[in-house]
């Protein structure tokens, strides 16, 4: 009797601490802006009883520019929200914020620019009157600018009024947008617009991360978990069931914006989001590690001391806590044992798709991180980890290295008079161009807008080099189809050699973008050793 006891109380004690942050009090989610398709996977959470099932009573909190995330967790006036990179970099400088799942694995946060003020760039942005929020808000720009050796004084940086109309009425050239909704707007309002990424520029954050704080995960564990995963299960639902998501938004949340509108949000989303790749809500603590490094880079923080502790783990505290408890049933009922094979079993199982996700997500992010994404070459990030190794190599075993900077003329008439498509479809030939005309040990890079540039290694001479880069100018040079017509551009190029001219790969660098504008100049020259 006393046995039967001891096991009906720990049982009860088993579920009281599963289940006793469940029914405390309501509880806030604030997010970033007004109710629309970005927070899909909230409503469905609240609205298909995700949340009543896991105990809990949900209230999602719109935003506004008065109603920052961030700062009303932290004024306690809500215990949750969904915030971009700027949750990093306010744990970096002291708060004690935890991300618990980021939705997005690439950030929405763009520049939209006008066409018809040339810019083409972020340098063309230098004088020009741009939009944006604070630096802590919008760290994806103030990032992007640092890596592009940009200083925020050069241009004339206005507070954001968060209407995409200023920019429609040209009071600004340049406007801080979300990929997944402004550019709907500026379509309907026919406007040609620039899209600045930021991931063109090095510069590749998470976004719409639900977080909450330390003490929130002190105070309530099982609550904390309890929401992760009911959220989580409701993005999965609403990236499987976009058009249900849309209907609720329009009938029930009553949306300010139209049908098609939100079906133009959700189609653009779902590739940041990746949900068929990527696990909903994984996090990999490199990717965290990297935006870190980025703000360090950028001055805006001193250190990354503060990173540890920032990621949650959602396993680790309430498998401590309940195993006391586990245990003691073990020893009561010894047909727990083969629940206990049977739930080891499945753990081995999910534990080996678990490593298979973890696999394909940092395969995806080390392309993200030295790839670019349109041509397929090496992004400006990796040429300078991959020069340096080069450099290394070439001072140890005494021979040359080559760094051959390449422009492309006529490239900005294909743009402004063709298109942006027009424009890709010329740097992708030039992309494929490189990497039939270079040797295995050797790297092309796009640098930078129509910027490229060869790091050949090994180099006997000079007259090697011409060879190969005589032969590059020609097939650049090949007419490019594009619907109909014929597009031509040909490519300046100057050459630096290691050590003759140079050990370091920022001189190296400079010299061969200096004798290739010399080549610019003059016409007759193809390029210049």
């Amino acid at each position: 009797m006393i046995f039967v006891v001891r096991t009906r109380f720990v049982l009860c004690v088993l579920l009281a601490g599963a289940f006793s942050d469940a029914f405390a009090e309501p509880v806030h989610i604030q997010l970033r802006w007004h109710h629309q398709f970005q927070f899909a996977g909230y409503y469905v959470a609240l609205e298909k009883g995700f949340y009543r099932k896991a105990g809990l009573e949900v209230i999602l909190d719109a935003g506004s520019p008065d109603k920052k995330p961030v700062q009303r967790v932290l004024q306690g006036r809500a215990q949750y929200g969904v915030a971009n990179s700027e949750l990093l970099l306010e744990r970096l400088r002291g708060a004690r914020l935890v991300a618990l799942a980021a939705i997005y694995q690439h950030s929405p946060s763009v520049l939209l620019a006008r066409k018809d003020a040339g810019i083409l760039s972020p340098h063309d942005l230098i004088g020009k009157k741009v939009m944006l929020m604070d630096k802590v808000v919008d760290a994806d720009f103030f990032a992007m600018m640092h890596n592009e050796g940009i200083s925020m004084a050069d241009l004339h940086v206005i507070p954001s009024s968060f209407n995409i109309q200023d920019l429609v009425d040209g009071k600004v050239v340049a406007f801080n947008s979300y990929l997944s909704n402004e550019p709907y707007y500026l379509k309907q309002h026919g406007v040609d617009y620039t899209v600045l990424n930021p991931r063109n520029y090095g510069v590749d954050f998470y976004s719409d991360i639900l977080f909450t704080t330390e003490s929130e995960i002190k105070k309530h564990p099982g609550r904390v978990k309890a929401l992760r995963d009911a959220s989580l299960e409701g993005w999965r639902y609403a990236m499987d069931h976009p058009q249900e998501v849309i209907d609720l938004l329009v009938n029930k949340y009553k949306v300010n914006k139209s049908r098609a509108h939100l079906e133009f949000e959700a189609q653009v989303i779902r590739p940041l989001i990746v949900p068929d790749l990527i696990e909903m809500g994984h996090m990999n603590p490199w990717r965290w590690q990297h935006m870190a490094n980025t703000f360090m880079q950028a001055g805006m923080v001193e250190n990354d001391q503060a990173l540890n502790g920032f990621m949650y783990d959602p396993d680790f505290k309430v498998d401590r806590e309940q195993l006391w408890l586990y245990s003691e049933i073990f020893l009561a009922i010894a047909a727990v044992v083969v629940f206990v094979i049977i739930a080891l079993s499945i753990s081995y199982r999910t534990a080996r798709r678990e490593i298979r996700l973890r696999l394909a997500a940092e395969e995806e992010i080390r392309k993200i991180a030295y790839r670019d994404m349109l041509t397929g070459l090496d992004n400006r990030h990796h040429l300078f980890v991959l020069a340096d190794q080069f450099l290394k190599m070439a001072q140890r075993d005494c021979y040359k290295v080559a760094v051959c900077f390449i422009d492309l003329n006529q490239f900005k008439d294909i743009n402004d008079t063709l298109g942006h498509k027009a424009g890709d479809k010329v740097l992708v030939h030039v992309g494929q161009t490189l990497r039939n005309f270079i040797r295995q040990s050797d790297v092309a890079v796009r640098f930078g807008g129509d910027e490229f540039i060869l790091l050949l290694n090994h180099v006997k001479n000079r007259e090697d080099v011409t060879m190969t880069l005589v032969k590059i100018q020609q097939a650049i040079g090949r007419p490019v189809d594009y619907q109909d017509k014929q597009l031509h551009v040909s490519a300046s190029m100057g050459v630096a050699f290691y050590p003759d001219d140079g050990t370091d790969i920022d001189a190296l660098i400079d010299l061969a973008d200096s004798k290739m504008y010399r080549v610019k100049l003059d016409c007759k020259r193809p390029m210049e050793l």
